[in-house]
């Protein structure tokens, strides 16, 4: 993938030995190839570092050919997560839009975008309101990561994207022949309309792990309704 830094700028960010991760999904809506997603990451001492991109695939390449590639760094306790700073480059024909976010240190987010929007969005949820989310590619890489068996099922989680606040929460693990399956709720928090909230607030999840021979459970795949039909997401 153009763009996707695998190993280098991760590891840099963290002196010495580092418990690294590479993992690539494939996306689809209603059963159509949609695209791929991929991430790599790293933790040493309670730190971490992620980089990660997004890529069209199939039919949405056809009519949507942008590309996105993102970093993120800060601390991690077990499920827990507190970002220092993320950012995000998204290219889409010949245009290349870059937004950054810095959380000071008690968690409030703080989002420039450059080149700034010509008006901000409508119903947008105010960043210095916003304390204790996450970003985007910390949620995605909390999401997907692999993680200790104790550690599985058990993920609350509130992103906020500059404008819209999300919830995200994975709980209930039942046992499969393989390892485990969670359900969990995505919500709608803040920053959308009256019209977005009042259609619907919380949609359901499925998450399936793999219990891997060292006994770390590994996300195979995650799925989810959306208006587009339901979408799935799928480890290679």
């Amino acid at each position: 993938m153009r763009g996707f830094l695998l190993g280098g700028l991760v590891l840099a960010g963290l002196a010495g030995p580092a418990q690294a991760e590479t993992a690539t999904y494939n996306v689809s809506f209603a059963g159509i190839r949609a695209g791929i997603l991929a991430f790599d990451g790293a933790e040493k001492g309670g730190r971490y570092a992620v980089n990660g991109a997004a890529r069209p695939s199939g039919l949405l390449k056809a009519l949507f050919d942008a590309s996105v590639d993102t970093h993120a760094a800060g601390r991690v306790q077990g499920n827990s997560y507190r970002p220092a700073n993320a950012r995000e480059i998204t290219r889409d024909d010949g245009d290349t839009v870059t937004r950054t976010v810095s959380f000071s240190g008690s968690g409030v987010p703080s989002y420039t975008r450059t080149p700034p929007r010509k008006k901000p969005p409508a119903h947008a949820a105010p960043a210095a309101q916003q304390k204790g989310t996450v970003d985007t590619t910390t949620a995605a890489y909390a999401i997907l990561r692999d993680r200790p068996a104790h550690l599985a099922c058990k993920l609350d989680i509130e992103i906020f994207d500059g404008a819209k606040r999300h919830r995200i929460r994975l709980q209930d693990p039942a046992p499969t022949r393989n390892g485990l399956t969670c359900s969990g709720t995505y919500s709608r928090v803040a920053g959308f309309s009256p019209e977005e909230m009042a259609e619907r607030v919380n949609w359901p999840l499925s998450m399936d792990y793999e219990q891997m021979a060292n006994g770390t459970m590994r996300v195979t795949g995650l799925t989810f309704p959306t208006s587009f039909g339901k979408a799935r997401i799928r480890r290679r």
